[in-house]
């Protein structure tokens, strides 16, 4: 697409003078070689055409929810999320008892349990966090 443009200008000054974002100097040098170029005018014609194409683009999620997606939806998110938090307080329970029980020295029982400890320490910090930022993330809303 680019193959004629004069040496001086590439298509990146082209973008940046479509952008006003050149400096006087070089948007005059830009449109000199616009009043000489039929090939630069064209691609500046491409680049703004491409340019308006984008502007007009949306973010927004064309695809229509039916009914029974939104059922869907409300069904089967909390009924995950339950069995989820359920197996794994059972698990964590399963897994104390065995460890508990277990015939292992007090001191490998306590370091074991200091590391899980400071585990679960860091990642509700973590949960903590994200839960703080999620009321003033500006990308909360933009949906893909």
């Amino acid at each position: 697409m680019s193959k004629n443009i004069p040496a001086k200008v590439n298509q990146e000054d082209l973008m940046r003078f479509l952008d006003g974002e050149v400096s006087p100097e070089k948007r005059a040098e830009v449109e000199r070689f616009l009043e000489t170029s039929s090939e630069l005018r064209r691609e500046v014609a491409l680049f703004r055409s491409m340019k308006e194409e984008f502007q007009d683009l949306s973010f927004a999620d064309y695809r229509a929810d039916s009914v029974w997606d939104r059922i869907r939806s409300r069904i089967t998110q909390p009924v995950g999320w339950i069995l989820t938090i359920a197996g794994t307080v059972a698990w964590l329970a399963y897994g104390a008892w065995s460890f508990a029980r277990s015939p292992s020295g007090i001191v490998v029982k306590l370091a074991t349990g200091g590391v899980a400890i400071g585990i679960l320490v860091l990642l509700a910090n973590v949960i903590w966090d994200r839960y703080r930022a999620y009321g003033t993330d500006p990308y909360r809303n933009v949906q893909r």
